[in-house]
């Protein structure tokens, strides 16, 4: 059995990815034994202790807390924009997060690093242990850093112009270094290496694409919840970029000039934004146990899938409603990655932008559902379970095996 140090900062019972937990569950029978180092309970973040359940008995997991900028210092940053961090809000997590490591490497043999970005903090622990330890380090990246269009709006909206183009060279320079540095690195989507192809020249055979997807132990025991039972209600889980705003709104209203009876639920991060929207027909709730929320879900008659007109990725939420079979209503680029899989699966329907098309479209859906035409809705066991976290574990652990036999 090898040993693994995991870096992953949003580890339950932290609200985050779950990318992290669905692995650790998996890598032992593969030959790798995980030891997670993430934050501590005392840092101010969204948590779900019911999560906790899903850790495999007898993992290590040290918990490591930092020290957060004040509320009051957040604020003033906030209002006069000038909130640069770097590598991000997570900053003074490095220290605690390196030392912790270091007394792991003391006490155990360590063959591999693997580092869950973001945070991008995570990242720069795992480059300078392994600048130090000359310990082999996997890099995941998700959706990348300087390449995601939606950070790049953050910065536009958060700073004075001065520090947005400072922030922006800055991530740009560091995210070319990680992709240099590190042995693998690991996205969620070919879109991501076509923009670092564009950005940084960069087209090495060292990155790889381990998609996101769901674990088949949270759906153990799930029973349908209606919060609803008279009325059509379509469902939205987790969280989204503030970019997505406008074509949520977009798509209430339409949804609620067609069907005024129609409920739709927001739940997890996304319900604290949309209920600031003032949205008719809208009900929020925030930090539900995810359990609750997949319940939730498979009552519900539709599910909703949101990206802005340019965004071509693949929401992680998509690998759930495969999961949970009902219908998706998908407010998506039609030429990108999540209206292919939609496609390919027969998962839902991909609508149109534009308002008009739209109502339509919802109009001929929402009359197909009172004639019953939903009831023998199903998908393709064998399309969905290529997304179970078993296999996408497989997956990275081939790209462990590579970097540790090298």
């Amino acid at each position: 059995m090898k040993n693994l140090l995991f870096i992953d900062y949003f580890f339950p019972p932290l609200l985050g990815d779950w990318r992290g937990i669905g692995f650790v569950e998996h890598l032992p029978e593969f030959g790798w034994r995980p030891i997670v180092i993430s934050a501590g309970e005392a840092v101010t973040y969204g948590k779900d202790y019911d999560a906790l359940r899903d850790i495999p008995q007898g993992l290590r997991v040290s918990r490591v807390n930092h020290k957060e900028p004040s509320l009051a210092w957040q604020y003033f940053r906030r209002a006069l924009k000038i909130g640069v961090d770097f590598p991000d809000y997570y900053k003074t997590w490095y220290h605690p997060a390196y030392n912790e490591a270091r007394r792991i490497l003391r006490e155990e043999q360590i063959q591999l690093i693997y580092s869950a970005s973001p945070t991008f903090t995570t990242a720069f622990v795992a480059m300078e242990l392994k600048r130090r330890f000359s310990i082999p380090w996997v890099a995941d990246f998700l959706d990348g850093w300087a390449v995601n269009d939606f950070l790049n709006q953050e910065y536009d909206r958060s700073l004075i112009e001065p520090l947005r183009w400072f922030q922006k060279r800055r991530v740009r320079n560091a995210e070319r270094a990680i992709l240099e540095y590190a042995d693998r690195v690991v996205v969620i989507h070919d879109h991501v290496k076509r923009r670092w192809r564009e950005l940084h020249g960069i087209d090495d055979p060292k990155i790889r694409v381990v998609t996101d997807g769901y674990d088949e132990s949270v759906f153990k025991g799930v029973r349908p919840r209606l919060l609803y039972g008279d009325r059509p209600t379509i469902v939205f889980l987790g969280s989204y970029y503030s970019a997505f705003g406008e074509e949520i709104a977009k798509f209430v209203d339409a949804v609620n000039e067609v069907e005024k009876d129609a409920e739709l639920i927001f739940i997890g991060r996304s319900a604290g934004p949309v209920h600031n929207m003032n949205l008719k027909n809208t009900t929020c709730m925030l930090h539900i146990p995810r359990r609750s929320a997949i319940e939730f879900a498979t009552g519900a008659d539709f599910l909703f899938l949101v990206m802005p007109p340019h965004a071509k990725w693949t929401p992680s939420k998509l690998y759930d409603y495969l999961r949970v079979g009902k219908p998706i209503l998908a407010l998506v680029p039609p030429d990108g990655d999540a209206a292919r899989i939609v496609r390919d699966s027969n998962a839902g329907f991909i609508l149109d932008f534009d308002v008009v098309r739209m109502r339509n479209q919802l109009a001929m859906i929402f009359q197909k559902w009172k004639q019953g035409g939903f009831k023998r809705f199903h998908l393709s066991p064998e399309y969905v379970a290529r997304f179970e976290r078993r296999k996408l574990t497989e997956q990275m652990v081939r790209v462990f095996n590579e970097v540790s036999l090298a």
